[in-house]
């Protein structure tokens, strides 16, 4: 079975926290850096993802995505980084990357880069 790649994405907030969100599970995490926003989230997901499991719902759970409007300021988050990285700037905060989880020989699960 292949194991599945969630689509995530930090940004900043004007008061300088970070959103860390799994666009594939419908999954948000705030913290005060990008470390422990990505850490948080990554812990959200395997919750999560146990959780269905637990239940027998993964058919109908997985994935979960969000709405549509968060896709868009995604990708306007995207293309607003790719025209700034022109300039030699980038947008503060955004940092797109995708995770999957891998399994390990005790019980627990944990995510890696995809």
């Amino acid at each position: 079975m292949t194991q599945p790649v969630f689509r995530c994405y930090t940004e900043r907030s004007p008061d300088g926290q970070y959103y860390a969100i799994c666009l594939d599970l419908n999954l948000i995490d705030k913290r005060e850096t990008l470390d422990e926003a990505i850490a948080a989230l990554d812990e959200n997901i395997l919750g999560y993802l146990d959780s269905v499991r637990a239940h027998g719902d993964e058919a109908t759970l997985l994935p979960r995505p969000v709405r549509r409007s968060e896709w868009l300021h995604f990708y306007w988050l995207s293309l607003l980084n790719a025209f700034l990285t022109l300039l030699g700037r980038r947008v503060d905060g955004f940092l797109a990357y995708t995770k999957k989880e891998v399994p390990t020989p005790v019980q627990a699960a944990r995510l890696v880069y995809a």
